[in-house]
């Protein structure tokens, strides 16, 4: 490079440098590198390190060590001051050995704090070779340890160091704590796996191409992203072996078929943007749009994604019945084709639906096949994706699922009037978004009827038989998951609601209905009607949740039930349907003693999913998430419960005896 080029380098980083100053100054935000003895001196530190020479990521150096050198640089380190300046002069002479022969050699001198790093010598080196966009910095490296604290962002990096012990990898960091196991879980290593060389080679290579994939453009449209966890929503959507291999190009096309989910993500607030649909949408539509229609769907081609066989699974035979009865109630209308993963690659399967059997709409009935509907989603905008789940966050994909809540109150005043001085027992399935409902729902129930009745509750993804523990427990009355509308009776998983026998005979009470058919009938009539779009005008995530009054929820009782509690049931429902029965509504304490509900609190269809506590008449507690049995935890974390805070003082609300 001739020392005009180097000049002009300059003056081109200098106006990099200018236009990040005046954006800054224009904002109201600070403008130069940050200071660390500003920020944590370094005699703060729990301790420190010695690291020795590393090669660190170029974008991760956003400081200096001391006040002095920081008015030289903007803050992303590219020069301010004059091109007549010395600080010029060297400036443009690294410029000319950064290209010559020998390039620039030595290490910069750098401390890092919480993965961020401040120089403490070599200020120009680091802007030259940030001017040319290089990845990574040569630098000796003085780590200063963070006091611990339950702050997510120091949980988070001490994460970051036992998976740099791990890993060797400096290039990812994550102020939230899990994001590092989710990257290592998506690549299949063990939680004690040591990473080769060749593997920290693949990852490195695979991480250098999603930066350029990336770019400034994608990352400023998603400011709150950075591209670590770009990386990591990559991973959640498509299989690191997918990812590794792939050049700039198809990687841009991957992360822009992210970027409505990535734009969702990056609001600091999301429920202006999530649409829940808590009745169906059917709207009359015109002569003109209907011939319109009709030109561009002769028929809606409708997949349905199973993970099982209906010979093998009850809930995929539920599912399936539903499709039965869709297919009858639309008739020509509708073209369905059923896939059975049963083994298989789901995301074969939904490629396949779309690229060969020109599938408009694809149904996935299991949470578990949420990923690889995203994936289609992402790759196929034009279809329409739902998967059976309860509110995940997604753009790309709709959710649907049903306030079983409501026919489990239903159940509980049931289970009230009829278990004496009992305690009556209740089944859960997984620790998942909803499931607290349900069962704060039924235990309200219960209390209606019963004032002084307890829920024992157990967990069928735990060890053991959880109708046996409740049934040693005292319960005779036991509810448990509900069933499918028109399921045959012989292959029926038995009544949600039955009084358990001492041999373990199980008599019929009472079931909670899911009734799939009219949830289908309703959802694709919706899509036929034109409702797809005008349920989420701005590319908002949306829910289905639908209930009693939509027809898809409902509650059956044994013939051997009392008049009396079959009338009581029969107004419990009318009630529900009509809105003048809630039953998550009044004075409600959590098993704390904590307040969670007057007489003035009506919960919202989000508070409802995302309920995290159970009552007081509640007698066990959700479970953790490592005590679970290895076949129910791929659903517990796709639908995981928002974590419980102590944000609730006791002493701001009152106590039930002072109530």
């Amino acid at each position: 490079m001739s020392r005009t080029e180097a000049i002009e380098h300059y003056r081109e980083a200098l106006r990099r440098g200018q236009k990040y100053y005046h954006a800054c100054v224009s904002q109201g935000s600070f403008p130069y590198p940050q200071v660390l003895e500003n920020i944590f001196p370094e005699s703060r530190a729990a301790a420190r390190q010695d690291l020795g020479v590393l090669e660190i990521p170029a974008d991760a150096i956003v400081g200096t060590l001391a006040d002095g050198r920081k008015a030289a640089f903007a803050g992303n380190f590219m020069p301010l001051l004059a091109e007549t300046t010395e600080f010029a002069a060297k400036w443009i002479n690294l410029c000319e050995a950064h290209l010559g022969p020998s390039g620039i050699t030595d290490p910069i001198t750098c401390f890092e704090y919480m993965g961020r790093f401040y120089v403490q010598e070599g200020h120009k080196r680091v802007s030259v070779l940030r001017s040319y966009d290089a990845p990574s910095i040569t630098a000796k490296v003085t780590r200063l340890f963070p006091t611990w604290s339950e702050d997510p962002a120091v949980v988070a990096y001490y994460e970051f160091l036992e998976f740099f012990k791990r890993s060797g990898i400096y290039v990812l960091q994550y102020t939230h704590p899990g994001c590092f196991r989710k990257v290592e879980d998506a690549m299949g290593f063990a939680p004690d796996h040591v990473w080769t060389e060749e593997e920290r080679a693949d990852f490195l290579s695979m991480f250098w191409v999603l930066r350029e994939a990336c770019g400034e453009e994608i990352l400023r449209q998603v400011p709150d992203h950075s591209l670590s966890e770009v990386l990591l929503s990559c991973l959640e959507l498509y299989p690191y072996e997918q990812l590794s291999p792939l050049g700039e190009s198809d990687m841009k096309k991957r992360i822009n078929a992210l970027l409505p989910d990535l734009k969702y993500a990056s609001e600091e607030e999301n429920t202006d943007n999530a649409t829940v649909s808590t009745e169906p949408t059917i709207p009359e539509k015109g002569l003109v749009s209907r011939i319109l229609d009709g030109l561009s769907h002769p028929v809606l081609n409708v997949a349905f994604i199973h993970v099982n066989t209906p010979q093998t699974s009850v809930w995929t035979l539920g599912h399936d019945e539903g499709r039965r009865h869709m297919e009858e109630a639309l008739g020509s209308q509708v073209r369905v084709t059923n896939y059975f993963v049963n083994g298989k690659s789901a995301e074969y399967l939904m490629e396949k639906a779309v690229t060969e059997d020109n599938a408009h709409v694809i149904i996935a009935t299991a949470p578990t096949l949420l990923g690889a509907a995203r994936q289609c989603a992402a790759l196929h905008p034009g279809v329409k994706v739902l998967v059976c789940a309860l509110s995940v966050p997604y753009v790309g994909v709709r959710t649907y699922y049903s306030r079983i809540h409501e026919a489990k109150f239903i159940s509980g005043a049931i289970a009230g009037t009829l278990c004496g001085d009992r305690p009556v027992g209740y089944i859960a399935r997984y620790p998942i978004l909803g499931v607290p409902a349900a069962i704060n729902a039924f235990a309200l129930g219960v209390r209606m009827t019963n004032p002084n009745a307890k829920v024992l509750v157990e967990w069928s993804c735990l060890e053991g038989d959880p109708a046996r523990r409740l049934h040693d427990a005292g319960a005779r009355i036991i509810s448990g998951h509900p069933v499918a509308a028109n399921t045959p009776s012989n292959v029926a998983p038995g009544w949600s609601t039955s009084f358990m026998e001492d041999d373990g005979t199980m008599t019929p009470i009472a079931s909670d209905v899911w009734d799939w058919g009219r949830t289908y009938e309703q959802m694709i009539r919706s899509i036929l009607a034109g409702a797809w779009d005008s349920a989420a005008p701005r590319g908002n995530s949306v829910s289905y949740w639908w209930g009693m009054s939509s027809g898809v929820i409902n509650i059956e009782l044994a013939d051997t039930v009392p008049y009396g509690v079959r009338q009581l049931a029969g107004i419990l429902k009318e009630g529900i349907v009509s809105g003048s029965v809630q039953p998550l509504h009044g004075m409600i304490y959590d098993q704390k003693g904590i307040l969670r509900a007057d007489n003035d609190t009506y919960f919202s269809p989000e508070d409802l999913m995302q309920m995290n506590w159970l009552c007081d008449n509640v007698v066990g507690r959700i479970p953790m998430f490592d005590e679970l049995l290895p076949m129910s935890r791929e659903t517990t974390k796709l639908l995981a419960l928002p974590q419980e805070t102590e944000e609730i003082a006791k002493e701001d609300t009152p106590s039930q005896e002072e109530a």
